[in-house]
């Protein structure tokens, strides 16, 4: 009979070895090595890697399901904000448990079978369910479904943030009670109230689309690895594309695949950041002619929502690495290379009287990402159907700078004028908060 006390032991070894390498990695040898034992003495607990792997999901839902069950018990007449909260703290207390459940979640779960990930995504419903008859009936399905996704994905980001760089290292655990509810209160505020709660809506979305659309002609010739990789995932689906598979798509073996580079990694990185040092360009030629925070935002959404759209395949590529398990790390110069791009948010936060906010530029975009990834594929948006991108992208905007509190996404305007861009007013003026 196994040993309750000795899986607990193995399973919590397995989530910090694996997750030490991004899940990229899900040798029982590492998981052996870091509870100096033999491989074999692991298979007295679990028959094979799977089981071990199945142990993990299970741990990582059964956690999931608690914070839901603590949720649905909250009384009948809770408000907005005391549900909000207590998903929040339950999101944290379960990443201090175990930090790399985040990392187990995006790189492991979420990429791996649909029935798993459904699995996640029903017990998020039932947490969505306490939550919606708090939002605005008269929404649109779409802008209410959106709300919701951006529930999750802030609280499950924002939490995450306090134990993980943006860059994937784990930080020093935060401590002690008082921690805990700070980065909550923190979390729950920008959930509600949203990322830039003083930016304008309505703006003139059609003034700005004019000119931030991406057209095709624009777009780099199209990435061979990329459509190689897009073909063979249509055909075999995420899991078998193999770099073989994907080789002979090219007509041409593995080996000669990673001539010019040192390594896959090495292949893989330049071929995105091709793509990304050309969408920054693009922005950086939009956004000069705009001289208000608002505007710039918007902007940087359109561009980034529109380029995609054009480049299908690097959506299905980026798809790709995550559900290989491929890591291709960022580094510091990526790191300048975004706060760069994305110097009118930095200039913005800056003036925060919050703390934390001045700080927060990177998550932020990573947040506007991870939206936009997950926004196209739940409406199926294409490049054919321009006014349906941007519809999405309006709502997008909507719902990251005012939040899901009431009345904050329905497009009422927001009164007061936006104070301007201090690029164009001055640093010494200071501007609302956000």
């Amino acid at each position: 009979m196994n040993n309750p006390t000795k899986r607990d032991e193995i399973a919590s070894a397995a989530f910090v070895a694996w997750g030490e390498t991004h899940f990229t990695s899900t040798s029982l040898n590492l998981v052996a090595q870091r509870l100096g034992i033999t491989k074999q003495a692991l298979y007295r607990h679990f028959r094979n890697k799977e089981a071990l792997l199945d142990e993990l999901t299970e741990r990582f839902l059964a956690a999931y399901a608690q914070i839901r069950d603590d949720v649905c018990v909250l009384p009948e007449d809770a408000s907005l904000s005391e549900i909000v909260t207590q998903y929040a703290d339950g999101v944290y207390r379960m990443f201090a448990d175990v930090p790399h459940y985040y990392l187990f979640l995006v790189l492991r779960l979420l990429p791996g079978p649909a029935e798993v990930a459904g699995r996640f995504y029903a017990i998020g419903d039932e947490i969505g369910n306490r939550v919606l008859p708090h939002l605005d009936p008269s929404l649109p399905r779409a802008q209410i479904d959106l709300l919701m996704l951006f529930m999750h994905v802030h609280i499950v980001m924002w939490t995450a943030f306090d134990f993980w760089t943006p860059m994937g290292a784990l930080r020093g655990e935060p401590v002690g009670g008082r921690a805990r509810e700070r980065r909550v209160a923190h979390t729950v505020d920008l959930c509600l109230k949203g990322h830039f709660p003083h930016a304008r809506i309505p703006i003139d979305f059609e003034e700005v689309e004019r000119f931030a659309v991406v057209d095709p002609s624009e777009m780099l010739e199209p990435n061979r690895i990329f459509a190689a990789v897009e073909q063979v995932v249509q055909e075999v689906g995420f899991e078998a594309a193999s770099m073989d598979r994907i080789a002979r798509a090219l007509g041409m073996t593995k080996s000669s695949l990673y001539f010019y580079f040192e390594n896959k990694d090495a292949m893989l990185l330049e071929a995105l950041n091709r793509e990304r040092r050309h969408m920054r360009s693009l922005f950086a030629a939009r956004v000069e002619q705009l001289s208000r925070f608002s505007e710039m935002l918007y902007c940087y959404l359109v561009t980034m929502v529109t380029y995609f759209l054009n480049n299908r395949s690097l959506l299905v590529f980026s798809d790709w690495l995550t559900a290989q398990r491929v890591r291709v790390p960022d580094t510091v110069h990526d790191e300048q290379q975004i706060l760069a791009t994305v110097d009118f948010v930095r200039r913005r936060l800056k003036l925060s009287q919050n703390p934390k906010r001045r700080k927060e530029v990177i998550e932020t975009v990573a947040l506007f990402s991870i939206l936009m990834y997950r926004g196209i594929a739940d409406r199926g948006l294409s490049r054919e159907n321009e006014d349906e991108a941007l519809a999405f992208t309006r709502d997008l905007y909507r719902t990251v700078t005012h939040g899901i509190g009431p009345g904050t996404a329905t497009g009422a305007p927001v009164q007061g004028e936006e104070h301007r861009h201090p690029v164009t007013q001055g640093a010494a003026q200071k501007e609302g908060d956000e």
